[in-house]
C-alpha cells in the first residue's frame, strides 16, 4: 500500500480523553510525524484534523466525510485510550476480518517501540469511523494517557513509535541517517635540519630562537 488518509481522533472542540497527556493533542502529533514518514517512504498521504465540529455525531461524520473524498489505499484513525491505570498498552482495532494481520502488525510495532504491553488486534463493528469509510480502515490506540509508564515511554519514544506506524503501514523501511564523519587534525612538521654533531645542532637552534621561532631539540 502507498496512498493513505491519517486522521487524528476527536476534535479541537469536541475533545477526547486526558490524563499525563491529552488525546487530540497528541493524536495531532503523531499523524503529522507519521504523514512525514511515509513521504519519506514515497507514499502519498493526506490528512485531517476537525477544528470545527461541536458534538461527537458531527465530527465521526466530518471524519467519514473526508475519508471517503480521498483516492487511497488504507484508512487511519489515531488515537490515545484510557481506563487501565495500572496495564496500559497499545491496541489497534478493525472492522473487517481482512484487516486483522495488519492491525496485529501495526499494535506490535507500537508496542515495541515504546516498550509497553501489546494489547493486540480488536475486531470493532460498532465505531462510526470503522463503519463509515468505504476503504479498509484500522484505529490505531498508540498508549493509555492515564497510565503514567504509558505516557513515560510515547514521550521518550515519540519518533520511534511514529517510525514503527510509518514501516508497518507501508511494508518499507526508512533509510538511517548517516552520521558525519569526523576529521582529524593533521599537525605539519617543518624540519630545518639533522646533524650528527649536538653542538651543530644547538647553534642552528640559537639562531632561530633569536628571529623569534619556537625551536624544539629531538634526538633520535
Amino acid at each position: 500500500m502507498d496512498k493513505f488518509v491519517i486522521s487524528s481522533g476527536h476534535a479541537k472542540i469536541v475533545r477526547g480523553a486526558s490524563g499525563y497527556i491529552d488525546e487530540v493533542d497528541e493524536a495531532r502529533k503523531v499523524v503529522s510525524k507519521v504523514a512525514d514518514y511515509l513521504k519519506e517512504l514515497d507514499c502519498t498521504v493526506d490528512t485531517f484534523h476537525d477544528n470545527t465540529s461541536k458534538t461527537q455525531r458531527d465530527n465521526i461524520n466530518k471524519i467519514v466525510k473526508y475519508h471517503n473524498s480521498k483516492s487511497r489505499d488504507l484508512d487511519v484513525s489515531v488515537h490515545f485510550n484510557a481506563g487501565t491505570k495500572e496495564i496500559g498498552g497499545t491496541e489497534v482495532l478493525y472492522y473487517s476480518d481482512g484487516n486483522k494481520v495488519l492491525a496485529e502488525k501495526v499494535s506490535k510495532a507500537i508496542s515495541e517501540a515504546l516498550g509497553i504491553k501489546d494489547r493486540g488486534a480488536k475486531k470493532r463493528t460498532d465505531l462510526g469511523f470503522l463503519k463509515g469509510t468505504a476503504k479498509p480502515a484500522i484505529l490505531i490506540e498508540v498508549c493509555f494517557v492515564d497510565t503514567k509508564t504509558n505516557a513515560d515511554a510515547y514521550k521518550k519514544n515519540f519518533n520511534n513509535c511514529c517510525k514503527a506506524i510509518a514501516e508497518t503501514l507501508s511494508g518499507e523501511k526508512l533509510k538511517e541517517a548517516v552520521k558525519p564523519v569526523e576529521k582529524k587534525s593533521v599537525i605539519h612538521k617543518v624540519q630545518v635540519g639533522a646533524f650528527s654533531d649536538e653542538k651543530n645542532a644547538a647553534n642552528l637552534a640559537a639562531e632561530l630562537k633569536k628571529k623569534g621561532y619556537s625551536v624544539n631539540i629531538v634526538k633520535g
